[in-house]
């Protein structure tokens, strides 16, 4: 009787694995950035564990990456629902009501944020005109983005003459420096600073160090401007298709990287600062005047890019993070 007993137990849990394994739900996910761009990536990798933390592995995400569909490409898959998800910055899809670049011109306050509705102003926004529900914005650090370039740098921030990588969102900047932007995808900043394409780049903060930008340019402007921040867009169809559980599961997933990542973020940032150092990179930093300048004209940049692309929300959402003290 206990041989008995002890294989039907056995068979049970068999059982009950298997009925837990079909119930996981799989998204398929796709990524702008792979972990050669690890602070960047961090972001994703800790919304992944987070999903699992909170899921107990009834939601599996499954990546895919620039590789497979180019980031600049990227929000058509997933607004036709050929992916489930993405996870991108607003930037890259500017030209397609892409409206979530412009939390880089919004403080990175995470509980700030949500109070004030900014989350749920920018996620009726995509699911008007993208098919998208938007379930987090987190920033990747307190702090955001900055120059770097091949030859040295004076504390005017003076780059004229030379030609600087930047989207869309850094071409102010790239003007208020005398120099002249030009728009490649962050994979190939090395190879064309290395070929003398460009003379410097516009990138997040951290970042030069996991994709080896230091090898080919040695000097970066402090202090840093706006904040950096990725975003977490679910297929609307599929959306309405989980359940309730898998739902929260995403979204609390999503509200504890926001809360969580800037604090990372700036841990991996000092680290890297440090490493730089080590392989001779030279800090030079701006004139307070001319910091100011970089700050004031990278949040006039987003709200008027904003105004091109996105005049039916853009005012309205720069309102909402006016009145909360956000931005300027």
């Amino acid at each position: 009787m206990k041989t008995v007993l002890t294989a039907g137990v056995a068979a049970g849990a068999l059982l009950a694995a298997s009925v837990t394994g079909a119930a996981a739900t799989n998204i398929k996910l796709l990524t702008s950035w792979n972990k050669d761009n690890w602070p960047t990536y961090a972001v994703l990798d800790q919304f992944v564990k987070n999903v699992e933390a909170i899921g107990g592995g009834k939601v599996k995400i499954v990546i895919s990456g620039k590789e497979v569909v180019p980031p600049f490409e990227q929000l058509q898959p997933v607004s036709s629902g050929v992916f489930d998800m993405l996870f991108s910055h607003g930037i890259y899809h500017s030209g397609s009501k892409g409206l979530a670049f412009t939390f880089d011109a919004i403080d990175p306050k995470p509980a700030e944020r949500r109070a004030a509705g900014l989350i749920d102003f920018i996620d009726k926004y995509y699911q008007k005109h993208n098919n998208l529900k938007v379930i987090g914005i987190a920033a990747a650090s307190n702090q955001g983005y900055h120059l770097f370039a091949k030859e040295p740098l004076s504390s005017a921030g003076d780059l004229k003459g030379r030609k600087i990588r930047g989207t869309l969102s850094y071409h102010g900047v790239i003007r208020l420096l005398g120099a002249s932007p030009v728009v490649l995808p962050g994979g190939q900043i090395y190879t064309s600073l290395e070929k003398g394409v460009i003379d410097g780049a516009a990138w997040p903060a951290a970042g030069m160090l996991s994709m080896k930008h230091y090898e080919v340019a040695k000097y970066k402007l402090r202090p840093t401007f706006g904040s950096s921040n990725l975003g977490f867009w679910v297929n609307l169809d599929k959306w309405k298709k989980l359940s309730e559980a898998d739902q929260k599961i995403l979204v609390d997933a999503a509200k504890k990287t926001e809360v969580e990542m800037p604090a990372i973020g700036d841990k991996i940032l000092a680290e890297e600062s440090a490493a730089l150092e080590k392989h001779g990179v030279k800090v030079t930093q701006m004139s307070p005047d001319m910091a100011k300048k970089v700050k004031e004209t990278f949040a006039a940049s987003m709200w008027e890019i904003a105004k091109k692309c996105c005049a039916d929300g853009g005012d309205d959402l720069r309102q909402l993070a006016k009145k909360a003290g956000l931005t300027n």
